[in-house]
């Protein structure tokens, strides 16, 4: 009887798991070879894709209703996807880095700038973001992000 029990349990386990994680390989693509980095479910049953390419990283839209990826845009370094932010106008947003250069040449690599984009700015820029943030702890404390559907091991 105790060998039932464990049995039924061991398998409702492991199927409450997987169920979580739904698409632990990625099985559609953006193009042949895009390296996706992390994929995220939106609430609306959309799914992102963020793919590392030469110069950052292009945010993807995958609409499985019309099996059709849209690009969005690209960045210097996408952190995370979350939700919804307080006293962050929008809904869908994400973190990241843009490369900003000085005007004689030159950037800062090492601790550029966390900015706030709108999921769908096609253009994030300085004068596009919707704020800052000190840090990404920081950031934790006042949004809901979203947990990667895919992330790939390194």
């Amino acid at each position: 009887m105790q060998k039932i029990k464990l049995t039924t349990f061991v398998l409702f386990f492991s199927l409450l798991t997987k169920s979580s994680f739904a698409i632990l390989e990625v099985t559609k693509l953006p193009y042949k070879d895009a390296e996706i980095e992390k994929i995220y479910k939106l609430d609306n049953g959309k799914f992102i894709y963020i793919e590392q390419f030469v110069r950052g990283h292009i945010i993807w839209e995958y609409d499985p209703e019309k099996d059709e990826f849209k690009e969005i845009s690209k960045v210097w370094a996408f952190i995370d996807l979350a939700s919804k932010c307080e006293m962050v106008d929008g809904h869908n947003i994400y973190f990241a880095n843009i490369l900003e250069y000085w005007f004689g040449g030159g950037t800062r690599i090492d601790d550029p700038e966390i900015r706030i984009f709108d999921l769908y700015d096609e253009s994030p820029w300085r004068d596009t973001d919707l704020g800052i943030t000190p840090s990404m702890n920081y950031a934790k404390e006042f949004c809901t992000f979203y947990r990667p559907y895919y992330i790939k091991e390194k």
